[in-house]
């Protein structure tokens, strides 16, 4: 068994890297292109760290290895599915279960490799190296009203070969009060700072396409390097007719019910008289969704806008009826900068 630094792991391709943590743990903070092989399941933990503290080390140690010999054929079969290469095992913090793992397969006859430090010495790096691999990439900011399109834009533009930093995607949230609403999960700053490193560290781009957004997005904070770098890129105003915005707006939020949409109002209501609120509470309790958007749009989040837009000088302005036109806007203008996508096709 080799203790492997993540640094190190970073110059190598022909490896599998396993977490062997509980699938919580995972979720909430793995390391991308990781693989779960739980060595405890989630309520095996809870039992084994509740025996630690309530009763004994030693009882802990029975409980994890009777629920742990039980899952050996589980487990074995998982690794031997998924291992390719070296097998790199890690844990929360590189000890006990991801050293047991990694003694337990070298023994059986693979190249294992444990992370030193486990998880959080992963964390500790790709916070500390963020700016490193952020440092000389050129921005270019999306900006515009809500209901505008960008992140449809944007999305366009990355199936066209551009290189595009979806935030948003990587926040699980589009943004602004309502920006939770048909998201599949809660966003975590943990999982949220892990996709913008591997998005750095992967590319290495030299420039990026990204929307222009908040200090916060969500629960999630965007980090001061890439924060900054939105700030001092090249900033292009989108707009688009009200109609148009209404239209996005629809279908972004779809799938999204009454009681979802009344707890996000129920946030804007902390910000207007209460009249307001009372009246947007109406209209949303009668389904007049419609009315309620364009309402919200040119009464509560377009003088919001319009206050965060002043604050740039702009190298383009667009103006589009379609999607479609906005995009070809958009690629016609970075050719003129001299910036071209690959065209993906298959």
């Amino acid at each position: 068994m080799v203790i492997v630094k993540y640094e190190d792991l970073l110059k190598e391709r022909n490896y599998t890297l396993i977490d062997v943590r509980t699938p919580k743990e995972f979720e909430e903070e793995g390391i991308p292109g990781a693989i779960n092989i739980p060595l405890l399941l989630d309520e095996e933990r809870v039992e084994v760290g509740t025996a630690y503290k309530q009763v004994s080390p030693e009882k802990a140690k029975e409980l994890g290895i009777e629920a742990i010999s039980k899952r050996l054929p589980e487990i074995f079969k998982e690794v031997q599915k998924h291992a390719k290469g070296r097998v790199v095992f890690y844990c929360a913090r590189g000890g006990m279960r991801s050293g047991s793992m990694s003694a337990l397969f070298a023994a059986l006859g693979y190249t294992t490799w444990k992370l030193e430090g486990g998880y959080r010495a992963y964390r500790q790096y790709i916070l500390k190296n963020i700016g490193e691999y952020n440092k000389g990439v050129k921005y270019f900011v999306l900006h515009g009203k809500t209901g505008i399109g960008k992140t449809k834009i944007l999305k366009a533009l990355e199936e066209r070969g551009y290189s595009v930093l979806d935030l948003e995607k990587m926040a699980d949230h589009k943004g602004s009060f309502f920006g939770g609403v048909c998201e599949e999960r809660e966003q975590s700053q943990k999982r949220f700072d892990s996709s913008v490193f591997d998005f750095l560290y992967t590319k290495n781009p030299e420039y990026v396409l990204a929307e222009s957004e908040s200090k916060r997005i969500g629960n999630v904070y965007v980090q001061d390097d890439i924060f900054d770098s939105l700030a001092e890129g090249i900033h292009i105003a989108l707009d688009t007719s009200i109609e148009h915005r209404l239209q996005i707006i629809d279908e972004d939020y779809a799938g999204a019910t009454l009681e979802e949409l009344q707890e996000c109002l129920d946030k804007v209501g902390r910000y207007i008289p209460k009249a307001k609120y009372k009246e947007y509470s109406e209209m949303l309790s009668e389904n007049k969704i419609k009315e309620l958007s364009e309402i919200l749009m040119v009464e509560y989040y377009d003088p919001l806008y319009q206050k965060s837009i002043e604050k740039y000088s702009y190298d383009a302005e667009i103006f589009y009826e379609t999607l479609d036109e906005g995009v070809e806007k958009v690629v016609r203008y970075l050719n003129e900068k001299g910036i071209f996508g690959k065209e993906i096709t298959e």
